[in-house]
């Protein structure tokens, strides 16, 4: 396959309330891919919570700091996130979009139109920083995204950034706000 972000986003429709794109590595090559989260109010039994294509325990960490940290009452809603394409995506970095891909799905909002989203969230909501960050951003800009929203930097990217809004937030919080 020349383009397996492509493929993997072939159904993708900007500002789709609950989505999100995450820049993943598979290997050691960049892949693009749609995260979705679909929340419902649960009045009558525990809230249920299930996970295609993510780590089920690390779905429930973004939950609790999303409940705690953010203010998001989720603790009656049933939410089911799901990796597009059948992917499963092990890595810390897809956190932020889950956390994203959830919120716009409670808040039902639209997420920003071009972005990606990427960064590990730590217990007290914390954005963490990931591996090769240059190459996942740029193979979001290759495929035309036009906004980055990224742990905060302590050096700046080394690629070239032209035409590309690189948002940075220091917690999941503050990711939500922007």
């Amino acid at each position: 396959v020349d383009n397996p972000s492509q493929v993997f986003l072939s159904a993708f429709k900007d500002e789709t309330i609950g989505s999100t794109v995450v820049p993943t590595l598979e290997g050691n090559r960049p892949l693009l891919v749609e995260i979705q989260a679909l929340t419902t109010s649960n009045s009558f039994s525990p809230p249920r919570r299930i996970a295609n294509g993510v780590d089920f325990n690390r779905l429930r960490l973004i939950i609790a700091v999303l409940t705690k940290r953010a203010g998001l009452k989720l603790f009656n809603q049933d939410i089911i996130v799901n990796v597009t394409g059948g992917l499963k995506v092990n890595e810390p970095a897809v956190d932020l979009g889950i956390a994203l891909a959830i919120a716009s799905s409670f808040r039902d909002a639209k997420p920003i139109s071009g972005l990606v989203a990427l960064g590990e969230v730590g217990l007290n909501g914390e954005l963490r920083g990931v591996s090769q960050l240059d190459r996942r951003i740029a193979e979001a800009v290759r495929l035309g995204f036009k906004s980055c929203l990224v742990p905060r930097l302590k050096s700046k990217p080394s690629l070239d950034l032209a035409g590309v809004q690189l948002i940075q937030a220091g917690s999941v919080t503050e990711a939500l706000r922007l």
